[in-house]
């Protein structure tokens, strides 16, 4: 009776306010699917930060290459696209929201995702780029973020010198704080630059907290001001003659994709979304996050001549690395594997710290067209040392050696009602990957998607974010079709069915391997801030059972339901509800069938006309056996997903402020209590108890 009061109350209206709230649910949805077919934990800050981009910046309805850019973020379809410009053909350059209702194909539910990220621009004549209107009309904005954990972790705690020099990864060499700085520059859509600077928690600032002993043993590892440092500079349309142009020079920090992502795709891609997976992203895009690992150093550079663009890009890196030898100079010699996380807290992470040089550098050249294109990519990564993996089973057909190089070519055919697109690439072990898709919208309300991929157990590639449902495009093949349905007015259904399967072993199967996933979402669009949504999902996926001999283990059956229902809807101007209920069903062959839950209630609450909001959730969970995931409000261009296993509650507050017309503050603080333990987490990261509390404050100056 006690628990059916609790939930009861849990539903009970509470006032709340949100700006976008059918668009931010797009990309929210996005992100947990993401992160649920992951096998690896992936920073996904980067994504949030285009998103905000793409808000902030708007785009010009009347620019194609600009819309565009919706497609990468799955929230219109190909078919909207070419009838926007259809219309504009026919009629002219689209002035008001309102003639955007009268295209085919975009009903009420696109015209809520499209409003807070459109501007309805007329093509004006080029103003010259001048220091003058550089300076007059440039934006500028500095962050300033400073988070941390209030418990006292196991790492932070004193050690003796004694005790430190027997075993120099006991402590975390810095303070608990996080801090992240980031100055930004934008002159409308010509030029932009920047820097970033970030400390991890557990990261030391300046100078460690260690002996000299220590000092000693980490010599020429020791790093003098921050861990991570990075500068950015972004040009665009920089007209040579009348018909050859630099359509976009980056220089320091980038990214940089071509065609499907299979060839080359650095950082972080949406893949999560239903409908087609076709991209047309911009090739080059300044890289403007802390993320230590996912990024371009060095310089890159488009031409565009008449239906060409040529793009040359080059890349040198300091990449961690765990060394498996050094030579007589105790210079690394032999490396196991390449770091992923960003950490350098203690001994054993600055060892590894920008172990090895990784050299990139390459082109792609491309025809194209208003609805077709197809390009040539070609790139070498060099090692300043070999990289030979730990001799396990499952490793034998990874990257070993110095210098890799791989080779693709990609398409792209639109129609009105019909997409094709693909990308077929090897490695220069002739290994092939590629993937095939075609997306069918008959009408505006119904699409199907059909698309094949091949990733080869031998194709290799440091730099590929094709879609698949693993970590990698390596060791993976199978089919993946979905179905999106406007079948009543507001009403919209998304089904997809994705079959992937492995010809060779991984971590997590020692065997061949085959994964059904199966997902059914129905969502109704209540008002313009107002939508729920009921989405089911299935996988029955094949992985090694524990508790058996290594040398007769076989794979077992997982099989998990997801059933969730999140409603978002308002009351009033200043009013919008969330809440969420989320279950699971977790059976496994031989063992131990678990269940878990999630409910969580938001509360966002924005008084019209005032300088404050302010964003409360409170959550109940219990996941006895791996972990719930849940996306979190957080301050301004920041990424959280709530991680959530055992049993307990999390709340947290979200507070948001503009102290004068160019200065805000925004914080966050939360804590998460635990029923079912006495400890949490493990080794340094231990905390003693069961109450778990974060917090984060963050400064942003506009001028």
């Amino acid at each position: 009776m006690k628990k059916f009061l609790t939930t009861i109350l849990f539903f009970i209206p509470v006032i709340v306010f949100c700006q976008n709230e059918i668009t931010d649910e797009l990309i929210i949805n996005q992100i947990e699917k993401m992160i649920d077919n992951n096998e690896e934990e992936t920073d996904y800050t980067e994504l949030i930060e285009s998103y905000w981009d793409l808000y902030e910046q708007k785009i010009n309805v009347n620019n194609p290459e600009e819309l565009s850019q919706l497609i990468e973020f799955h929230l219109i379809s190909t078919y909207i696209i070419e009838s926007i410009n259809e219309y504009r053909k026919n009629f002219g350059n689209i002035l008001f929201f309102d003639e955007l209702k009268t295209i085919d194909g975009i009903d009420e539910m696109t015209i809520s995702i499209l409003e807070p990220l459109l501007c309805f621009e007329k093509k004006e004549k080029s103003e010259k780029n001048s220091f003058k209107n550089i300076f007059k009309y440039g934006k500028h904005q500095l962050l300033f973020e400073i988070d941390r954990n209030f418990n006292k972790k196991t790492g932070y705690q004193d050690v003796s010198d004694s005790i430190l020099y027997e075993n120099p990864n006991k402590k975390y060499l810095g303070g608990p704080q996080r801090l992240f700085s980031r100055y930004n520059f934008l002159y409308r859509d010509k030029i932009e630059a920047g820097f970033a600077l970030e400390k991890d928690a557990g990261e030391y600032l300046f100078h460690p907290k260690i002996n000299d002993s220590i000092k000693k043993l980490l010599e020429g590892h020791l790093y003098k001001t921050v861990d991570f440092g990075s500068i950015h500079f972004l040009f665009k349309d920089i007209n040579i003659s009348k018909l050859l142009k630099i359509s976009t020079l980056a220089i320091g920090d980038y990214q940089v994709g071509f065609g499907q992502g299979v060839t080359m795709g650095s950082g972080v891609a949406f893949t999560g979304g239903g409908g087609s997976l076709l991209r047309k992203a911009k090739n080059i895009r300044a890289s403007k996050s802390a993320n230590e690992v996912n990024y371009l150093r060095g310089a890159a550079a488009t031409i565009k001549f008449w239906k060409f663009d040529i793009t040359a890009f080059y890349s040198n890196t300091r990449n961690d690395a765990n060394v498996s030898a050094v030579d007589s100079l105790g210079e690394p010699e032999q490396i196991s594997s390449l770091q992923q996380t960003g950490l350098h807290r203690t001994y054993g992470e600055l060892i590894d710290r920008q172990a090895i040089i990784k050299q990139l550098f390459g082109g792609n050249m491309s025809f194209k067209t208003s609805n077709f294109q197809i390009g040539y990519t070609i790139h070498r990564t060099n090692l300043s040392c070999g990289l030979f993996p730990d001799p396990r089973v499952y490793n034998t057909f990874y990257f070993k050696g110095k210098s890799l190089v791989n080779q693709g070519v990609d398409f792209y055919y639109v129609l009105k009602k019909l997409s094709i697109y693909g990308e077929f690439a090897i490695s220069d072990n002739v290994a092939p990957a590629g993937l095939f898709g075609t997306t069918f919208q008959p009408s505006g309300f119904i699409d199907f998607t059909i698309l094949y991929r091949y990733y080869d157990k031998k194709y290799q590639n440091f730099y590929s974010n094709a879609f698949a449902a693993g970590s990698g495009t390596r060791n993976e093949k199978g089919f993946y079709l979905s179905t999106s349905m406007t079948f009543a007015p507001r009403w919209r259904l998304l089904a997809t069915a994705d079959f992937p399967q492995s010809d060779w072993l991984k971590s997590t199967a020692y065997a061949p391997s085959k994964t059904q996933n199966y997902n059914l979402q129905i969502s109704h669009q209540i008002n313009s801030k107002s939508l729920f949504s009921i989405q089911l999902k299935y996988r029955d996926k094949e992985k090694n059972g524990s508790g058996e001999n290594t040398y007769m283990r076989k794979l077992i059956h997982e099989r998990k339901l997801m059933m969730r229902f999140h409603v978002t809807y308002t009351a009033g101007e200043s009013v919008t509800l969330k809440n969420r209920v989320e279950y699971h069903l977790n059976r496994t062959d031989y063992q131990t069938n678990t269940n878990s839950y999630l409910i969580y209630q938001d509360v966002i609450f924005q008084p019209k006309a005032k300088p404050f909001s302010f964003s409360f959730r409170y959550t109940l969970f219990d996941s006895p056996d791996g972990a719930v995931y849940a996306y979190e409000n957080d301050v301004l261009y920041s990424f959280s997903i709530g991680s959530l296993n055992h049993k307990g509650m999390r709340m947290y507050l979200v507070w948001k402020m503009k102290i004068a017309k160019k200065l805000s503050i925004n914080a966050k603080i939360g804590c998460t209590i635990y029923s079912d333990i006495n400890e949490i987490s493990s080794g340094l990261e231990l905390i003693e108890g069961n109450v778990k509390t974060d917090g984060k404050l963050q400064m942003i100056l506009k001028l």
